[in-house]
């Protein structure tokens, strides 16, 4: 078995073997993976975090032994929006939130020495204060960065900062915690999810409390929720239809 490390700041999971091929979302500095298939230009890989399989630019990636492998899988996570990280040597990285960096008097693999960590204590931070950080970031299909991220993506990185581990996609987040069965019963956190005319769920955002929900739709934002669905006063008129609330904590 071959272990991998995303040592870049960003790097897109492709859909199929080419630079062409749908962007279908993202590792961030520090993820951990199996390969599941090497070449020279790409390689297949399963996500340690939350199972999701794509193709990487095997230029792009690091490959680790099992020893490092199970040191990084414990690293901390980046809560800031964007944080500096000055590598060993006097490089320097960008990383934004969602990367996962050495705790402190931990060491990196060979290669990747970096100083400045971020210390977090997850349990102590709120999805709405994590997410209002990101008002105003673009929507970028298969994104999960400030540079520009998806429904299920945004949901899902605040959510790893306040370690509460999401699955990757919409429809498949719409199966983890349990049901909240009216909006009325709803609390600031739950996630709500909403259906296309088929019923399928292709959207996702988080219940701010008193009729608001921050979401990513053009750019994470802030609308009104009832009972039919996500209300845009910009373009006034409803743009998602409500399927389901579910409290994940």
């Amino acid at each position: 078995m071959m272990y991998g490390f995303c040592s870049l700041p960003v790097v897109p999971m492709r859909a199929e073997a080419s630079d062409r091929a749908e962007m279908v979302s993202q590792l961030l500095f520090g993820d951990t993976f199996m390969v599941e298939q090497q070449g020279e230009k790409w390689s297949l890989i399963v996500m340690d975090y939350d199972g999701y399989r794509g193709w990487v630019d095997t230029k792009q990636i690091y490959f680790l032994d099992e020893d490092d492998y199970n040191k990084v899988k414990g690293w901390t996570i980046v809560s800031e929006l964007l944080h500096v990280v000055a590598h060993v040597g006097g490089t320097e990285l960008l990383l934004p939130m969602g990367c996962k960096l050495p705790k402190a008097g931990e060491s990196a693999p060979s290669g990747l020495a970096i100083e400045h960590y971020v210390a977090h204590d997850g349990a102590e931070a709120s999805p709405v204060d994590i997410a209002t950080k990101w008002l105003g970031v673009p929507y970028l299909w298969g994104g999960k960065t400030c540079m520009g991220v998806d429904c299920s993506g945004f949901t899902q990185t605040v959510y790893k900062v306040c370690s509460i581990k999401l699955l990757r996609d919409a429809s498949q987040q719409a199966t983890q915690g349990y049901v909240v069965h009216s909006l009325d019963a709803a609390q600031e956190g739950d996630l709500c999810f909403f259906h296309n005319a088929d019923g399928r769920i292709i959207h996702v955002g988080i219940y701010m409390g008193n009729g608001r929900i921050i979401h990513a739709s053009g750019c994470v934002r802030i609308d009104t929720l009832d009972t039919k669905g996500i209300y845009n006063a910009d373009v006034d008129k409803y743009t998602h239809t409500l399927s389901a609330i579910r409290r994940i904590r």
